[in-house]
């Protein structure tokens, strides 16, 4: 059934590279099209940061300029045409300033900058430019009154650094956005093409080099697999998705494949090949790789913390990210079940369907847009 009202999505700039966001926002709108809104989704533009420019730095403050001053004044503009307003992406959550007197709502992905910023992690900082921007997105959250969450972690993140949420709010689960449909052949001929040798079992990490991904970890978690004798896993590679690692790394080199620029189809060939997944981050928003990967009936071994623990459910093996020996005789005791559990892993995966996901925001906006008043500052 067709709804009354038009939304606007607000979008990431694409200069950002945030590549899962980009995906985030058109699925979303696409989503709420299916559910009978009238949606538009806008992004800022790289006018000023130019490929072109050859200092990252001046491409770095010119990007600021294009997001939070070129953009607001457009944006200012075209939402009048619109009833509600939803920014993709909590990190943008500045443009609440340029959206004064209109229905406002935010989906929140994580606030793991904020609780650095707050002092809650030791050993990390934030400082300059980045320590600015975490207070920015701070204080304009303080402004928002409707917000999606994407766990229940993140929700409660809010509550204790934020504030108690005074409008709209629900968690909903980030949906599996096309992982799942690849033919095992097909995945094998991608995986020849990205020159991983087809005789070599392989276990895999995807993420970048911040430090909760704590892909260092991952890589010490590989080598004393490798390490150990388990059944069924003899000298497997480590393929690890991300950045160019910079030596030294504590894995031999000849035992380890970096691929820096995977597209969503050489990544879904990989989760459907792989032994598992290994996921040992220290904290996530919600942690995607888990759940693509189960889709594609990769097990996964993941951290006993939140949001990671109740996303990747009974089929996944948890495990402490920091005690790391421990965690690798656990999966070397419990190898045979954890291979055992890739249907169990479908099954799971199957509870963030992109269906769900849509009508849950669906509902989501209804309630915003039958709120009486639009999105006024908090006090």
């Amino acid at each position: 059934m067709p709804h009354p009202n038009r939304i606007l999505l607000i979008g990431n700039y694409a200069a950002d590279r945030q590549h899962s966001m980009l995906r985030y926002a058109d699925w979303l709108a696409g989503a709420l099209r299916a559910e009978g809104w009238h949606v538009d989704l806008i992004a800022p533009e790289p006018r000023l940061a130019l490929k072109t420019l050859r200092s990252r730095a001046l491409r770095k403050w010119l990007g600021f300029i294009d997001k939070f001053v070129l953009f607001p004044l457009k944006l200012r503009r075209l939402a009048a045409g619109y009833d509600l307003v939803h920014i993709c992406d909590h990190s943008n959550a500045a443009y609440i300033f340029a959206l004064s007197g209109h229905r406002v709502s935010l989906t929140c992905h994580d606030l793991i900058p904020i609780k650095v910023l707050a002092g809650e992690v030791p050993g990390q900082t934030l400082g300059g430019t980045n320590a600015w921007l975490q207070r920015l997105i701070r204080l304009s959250l303080r402004r928002l009154r409707n917000l999606a969450f994407v766990s229940e972690a993140t929700r409660t993140d809010f509550v204790r650094l934020i504030g108690p949420v005074q409008g709209a709010q629900q968690v909903i689960f980030n949906p599996v956005i096309g992982f799942g449909t690849m033919t095992p052949a097909r995945a094998r001929d991608l995986i020849a093409a990205a020159g991983i040798p087809p005789s070599r079992a392989f276990l895999l990490h995807v993420g970048s080099d911040l430090w909760y991904k704590n892909r260092q970890g991952a890589l010490r978690l590989f080598e004393l697999l490798h390490r150990t004798a388990i059944a069924g896993l003899s000298d497997p590679l480590m393929v690890s998705v991300g950045p160019s690692l910079q030596d030294p790394v504590p894995v031999a080199r000849e035992s380890l494949i970096v691929i820096s620029e995977a597209d969503d189809a050489l990544i879904e060939a990989l989760y459907t090949e792989a032994e598992a997944l290994l996921f040992p981050s220290l904290d996530e928003g919600f942690g995607w790789p888990i759940i693509e990967a189960q889709a594609c009936g990769c097990p996964v071994v993941t951290s006993d913390r939140e949001p990671m623990r109740s996303i990747a459910g009974p089929a996944a093996l948890l495990i402490d990210p920091v005690q790391l020996d421990e965690a690798a005789q656990l999966i070397a005791a419990r190898w045979g079940w954890l291979t055992a559990q890739r249907q169990a892993a479908r099954d799971h995966a199957q509870d963030f369907s992109p269906a769900a996901a849509a009508a849950t925001y669906s509902a989501f906006m209804t309630d915003v847009a039958g709120r009486g008043d639009p999105a006024e500052s908090r006090r």
